[in-house]
């Protein structure tokens, strides 16, 4: 393995930092996505014909992208990591 100098290093180690933060709002933001459509899921009501089918479908739509965004995130710290990426 190549050596990398301090100040490669440092911004390395920032940019991963920087990663996980990304990553830590994508799944705070994937969990709410996910709460929400619990909470649409149980407000809809048949009977009184309360349905929020389109709320629900863009919500887990949402989710979706936040995780392939998560995952992207993960990917590139992998990459960083190992050195693939400067």
């Amino acid at each position: 393995m190549s050596q990398r100098p301090q100040s490669e290093e440092k911004s390395l180690t920032e940019q991963i930092q920087s990663l996980n933060i990304q990553m830590e709002e994508f799944l705070a933001q994937k969990k709410a996505c996910q709460q929400k459509v619990k909470e649409l899921m149980a407000a809809e009501d048949p009977s009184r014909k309360i349905f929020h089918h389109q709320e629900i479908f863009n919500l887990k739509q949402d989710s979706l992208r936040l995780e392939v965004e998560v995952e992207f995130c993960r990917k590139k710290i992998n990459r960083l990591n190992l050195g693939y990426e400067s």
